[in-house]
């Protein structure tokens, strides 16, 4: 039902989006009303503010579930990720040598009370995120009934990053192995920003402008990642030789400010073409949106009959 809404919704989105009047060819061409709603799109969501903002929760909410994962389960691939994709080592700045004993039960009990208290505050990340969704594709914001999707938004991304640092071990096969590492990263980055939007909408998004936002998003995640991984520890290294520790926040909250940048824009643009008016924005539409549209048309015509 919420999906057939949603339906209707864009179709009569797509409908006024072709009455516009005609000016230029930003608005004279299907194509250029496309461009212009990409346009117009990242100005309504504020791109700039909401982008820095979901950074700045990745980077409370999101890193710190991934470190404390790492820390209290030993999983050395999620800290070799946060390694590649920040440049520096989570298990350095968590763990001195001789002064922590993992194997003590009151530190294990800690850590996962601990764990726990950070998954909760975390989902300022979730919640942010939501907002966003809710913003472009006009839907309801999710109440407290449903917080369970904020705490499995808030897991999927964080354990994203051990994944990814499975898909990387695949480097290791001779010939084969970098795309298979490169396709194994955008697999897991499909899956959650397939999934995310998902829950965050309450399931009223369609199945096709879903598996169209994760394959944008996921394309260009893992397209910067394959080059984050050649120039982010360098860049790294020098802020941190330069700054000190508060050169490694500045080089992780820029590069995620980047990410965060993506993740948004790729919301925006799949809009934007699911109200394009050929085929691609009808496929992503579904028939039901079509169909509302026919419908729509028609009963405009047989007003404008009747005037005449």
């Amino acid at each position: 039902m919420r999906s057939t809404k949603l339906s209707v919704a864009l179709a009569r989105e797509a409908l006024a989006a072709r009455t516009e009047t005609a000016n230029g060819w930003l608005q004279g061409t299907p194509p250029g009303r496309t461009v212009r709603r990409v346009i117009d799109g990242l100005i309504e969501i504020e791109l700039v503010d909401r982008s820095m903002t979901l950074a700045a929760r990745i980077f409370t909410s999101v890193l710190p579930v991934m470190i404390a994962a790492s820390t209290l389960s030993g999983w050395n691939v999620t800290a070799r990720t946060i390694k590649t994709q920040f440049g520096f080592d989570p298990t350095e700045l968590t763990t001195t040598p001789g002064t922590v004993d993992t194997t003590n039960p009151s530190f294990a009990a800690f850590g996962v009370v601990g764990l726990l208290m950070i998954a909760i505050s975390g989902t300022s990340f979730a919640r942010a995120l939501a907002r966003i969704y809710a913003k472009i594709w006009n839907v309801p914001s999710i109440t407290l009934r449903d917080a369970w999707r904020w705490l499995v938004v808030l897991f999927a991304v964080a354990l994203s990053g051990t994944a990814i640092g499975l898909a990387g071990e695949l480097t290791s096969i001779r010939l084969i192995g970098p795309p298979l590492a490169v396709a194994g990263e955008f697999a897991v980055w499909m899956a959650v920003w397939t999934l995310s939007p998902y829950l965050l909408t309450m399931g009223t998004l369609k199945g096709r402008v879903l598996w169209a936002t994760g394959a944008l998003t996921a394309g260009a995640l893992t397209a910067l990642h394959v080059g984050g991984r050649l120039l982010l520890p360098r860049i790294t290294a020098a802020a941190q030789h330069q700054f000190g520790p508060l050169g490694l926040v500045f080089t992780a909250i820029s590069w995620l400010f980047v990410l965060s940048v993506v993740i948004v824009g790729s919301a925006v643009i799949v809009k934007a073409i699911a109200l394009d008016e050929g085929y691609v924005g009808h496929y992503l539409r579904g028939p039901d949106a079509v169909a509302s549209e026919q419908a729509a048309e028609s009963l405009t015509e047989d007003d404008g009959a009747h005037h005449e």
